[in-house]
């Protein structure tokens, strides 16, 4: 769990915990603080240890509640340190790079390759970057829902775009690559927009690893378990964002000698899916 953000943590271990409990929870401890403070006040007038008892009862909760989330952290985390045994983050984004990213680029940077003729078609001078936009919740890693989200993408800009899907001929495939082109109507420029949608195997891999842990089913905990796989899926997004943007590193562990100007880090701009708009405007030189 080193590669893990502990904000990613955070937020897992808070679904673990029911609202309705965690309401009586902080009544419970309100209720027992106000017992004590008011005990501590009769104590000073009457000079006695009545105070003893809310206190006792007020560390004996404390300390119970601290117990529960070691034991709870410690089922959460496992879920992420048995995630890191399959590597499936560095998988999924060095099969993007290459089987996506790559020969996008090299044909963005081929002035006589035919998706040249859709760009222009569109109205579009130049294309001024690829924007790979990550989500954030494991429900919008489903391939079905890109088209969605990269519609509401371009609603939130603060510029208008004319949008429409490019094919893309790769040599040696009999299946074209596809993506969107957004061109901006006020500078001309375009951006090429996608949501990678090998992400949609990060929900069931989550599952996969939280279902190994047989303790919360068993104890019908399925508050725990929905954290594990949301810990899992944010764990792993997190990681392939990551991946994604050390282009050059997962070049050089594979083996490939590119040069810089087909080399994918010149043109692409991984970014999360809140703010992939802000960086279309960037790159269209709103």
């Amino acid at each position: 769990m080193s590669s893990m953000r502990l904000g990613t943590f955070l937020r897992a271990v808070d679904r673990a915990w029911p609202r309705p409990a965690v309401v009586c929870l902080l009544l419970s401890f309100a209720a027992t603080s106000w017992w004590l403070w008011a005990s501590v006040q009769e104590s000073r007038q009457t000079h006695t240890w009545g105070f003893l008892e809310p206190l006792a009862a007020i560390l004996g909760g404390l300390g119970a509640f601290l117990l529960a989330m070691v034991l709870v952290c410690r089922r959460i985390r496992s879920a992420a340190d048995d995630a890191d045994s399959y590597g499936l983050a560095r998988g999924l984004a060095t099969g993007y790079y290459f089987n996506f990213l790559r020969p996008l680029v090299c044909a963005l940077r081929d002035l006589n390759h035919p998706v040249h003729q859709q760009i222009r078609q569109a109205g579009a001078g130049e294309v001024a970057g690829v924007v790979v936009g990550i989500p954030r919740e494991p429900e919008d890693f489903d391939a079905e829902r890109q088209e969605a989200l990269l519609k509401d993408v371009v609603k939130r800009g603060g510029h208008p775009f004319d949008c429409r899907g490019i094919r893309i001929a790769v040599a040696g495939r009999t299946r074209a690559l596809t993506a969107w082109l957004a061109v901006s109507r006020e500078t001309g420029r375009a951006v090429v927009l996608d949501i990678p949608s090998t992400l949609a195997v990060i929900p069931d891999f989550a599952r996969f690893v939280a279902g190994r842990d047989g303790e919360g089913a068993e104890s019908g905990d399925e508050h725990v378990e929905e954290a594990r796989k949301r810990l899992v899926a944010w764990a792993e997004r997190d990681r392939f964002h990551g991946i994604l943007e050390e282009f050059e590193g997962v070049v050089t562990r594979a083996g490939a000698a590119e040069t810089r100007p087909w080399a994918a880090t010149s043109l692409v701009h991984v970014v999360p899916l809140p703010r992939m708009h802000r960086r279309m405007d960037e790159l269209a030189g709103h």
